[in-house]
């Protein structure tokens, strides 16, 4: 059977729902064993329209290959990761899901039993072979694995009492509620929730608290209630971001030297992985409280594989996913989630005081560009300002720093004609100039 070349991406499997077939799902299952020779696998699904039934069809394909399969059922990818990292006799992992993807969207995320991905990519070239099952099924074990998981997150770095503290959570109508409630309940906090039901259609807004426009209600709510902060989570809960007090949104790689800070505070020689698209303040607060940050490419397959590599202890990225060496160097929003919270209680501060040195620099964001001659723009950016920069990194596209004043980095989508372009600058005049002056540059045909 052929199915759509467009779905197998570098880090996962995802379309549209016709596209991601249950027979997809089942020939998936047994390409993991032929190239994992995986003997238990751990599997899990969102709550997306066709999850259940893919899951369903997976597993199949999994004991039909003489798996066993450890069936987590409905969780998010955080919890997934948990049981990744803590289940010993696990050798790969199936996870049913589109993350923060439209309605529309499903999919699926692989990776062996270390925590190590493995992409979309590597199982295409074997997922339209025909398949001879095993000479005996292998078995199905259910497990809820929400209380161990939420107990490892409040007891490796100490969960505090937040009592008298208000927080509003914003699901995002994903899978998130069913761990981040228990875990908030325990630090005795009160919580107004919104979209907390699991709604595969996402009626409110996109379940992708990376953009702006869906962190409206959520910035409302924190005023309105005069809450103290607010927490956004994406689909599966792989992602996440911080709203301070004032309704200011702090960006993933803002977060993640509030985070670096506090590990290296007992853990001096930790090492911290960032990506080579973050803010000026990541790299030197980073710097600032031990050795510089390792940098790797975007992505987070790139920020796991140099953890692993480099035997570092944590790794984020802009895009609000935290990857921890206690969970196999994978995500956990329920562990950022204790970890930030310990860090405002620590520090006496109202959240946005907390945060606000990190906002230094004026930061477009990332801006999306349409252009179709995609390598040709890097060229242009290379001959126009490389030699004119004072530091220039290659390992992404590129990126030009220019002096203390203001830098650039300009990436490439690995699936659609889109150029990525971020800038920042020590002023907010500087840095809307050179967005408009490399849009141009960038677009002129």
């Amino acid at each position: 059977m052929k199915f759509p070349s467009q779905i197998f991406r570098s880090y996962d499997i995802r379309g549209l729902l016709d596209e991601v077939t249950p027979e997809l799902a089942k020939n998936v299952g047994y390409v993991l064993i032929k190239k994992t020779q995986a003997k238990t696998v751990i599997a899990g699904r969102d709550m997306r329209a066709t999850s259940p039934e893919l899951l369903k069809a997976a597993i199949q394909g999994l004991i039909e290959a003489g798996a066993n399969v450890i069936d987590i059922g409905f969780c998010t990818t955080s919890l997934y990761n948990f049981c990744i990292s803590s289940i010993d006799h696990a050798e790969a992992g199936i996870m049913i899901t589109a993350s923060h993807n439209p309605a529309e969207y499903n999919g699926m995320k692989f990776s062996y039993g270390n925590g190590q991905p493995i992409s979309g990519k590597e199982i295409r070239d074997a997922v339209e072979e025909d398949f001879v099952p095993a000479g005996s099924l292998g078995s199905v074990t259910k497990i809820d694995p929400i209380n161990d998981y939420v107990e490892k997150c409040l007891t490796v770095s100490g969960a505090p009492d937040l009592s008298g503290k208000k927080i509003v959570v914003d699901y995002g109508n994903g899978a998130g509620a069913i761990t981040v409630r228990p875990l908030l309940q325990k630090m005795n906090v009160e919580v107004i929730e919104l979209y907390a039901e699991p709604d595969a259609s996402f009626p409110n807004h996109e379940s992708n608290p990376v953009k702006e426009e869906t962190l409206v209600d959520i910035k409302a709510a924190i005023l309105r209630e005069k809450a103290d902060l607010g927490i956004a989570l994406d689909g599966d809960a792989d992602r996440i971001m911080f709203i301070d007090n004032e309704g200011v949104t702090l960006r993933g790689d803002l977060l993640v030297p509030l985070l670096a800070k506090e590990l290296r505070s007992h853990e001096p020689e930790a090492k911290i992985v960032i990506t080579v698209n973050q803010s000026w303040t990541s790299f030197e607060e980073i710097a600032a409280c031990g050795a510089p940050a390792i940098v790797c490419p975007n992505g987070r397959t790139n920020v796991i594989a140099t953890m692993k590599k480099e035997n570092a202890d944590f790794g984020g990225e802009v895009s609000g996913h935290m990857m921890y060496k206690e969970f196999a160097d994978l995500e956990s929003v329920d562990y950022t989630i204790v970890r930030t919270l310990s860090v405002w209680q620590k520090s006496g501060l109202v959240f946005a005081d907390l945060v606000r040195h990190l906002r230094q620099y004026h930061n477009s964001g990332e801006v999306n560009l349409e252009i179709h001659d995609k390598d040709g723009a890097i060229k242009k950016l290379e001959e126009l300002y490389a030699s004119k920069a004072t530091v220039v990194n290659r390992i992404d596209g590129i990126r030009c720093e220019f002096d203390h004043d203001w830098w650039f980095i300009a990436r490439l989508s690995n699936t659609e004609p889109i150029l990525r372009l971020t800038v920042e600058a020590v002023s907010e005049g500087l840095m809307r100039e050179k967005v408009e002056e490399l849009v141009v540059i960038v677009s002129e045909k």
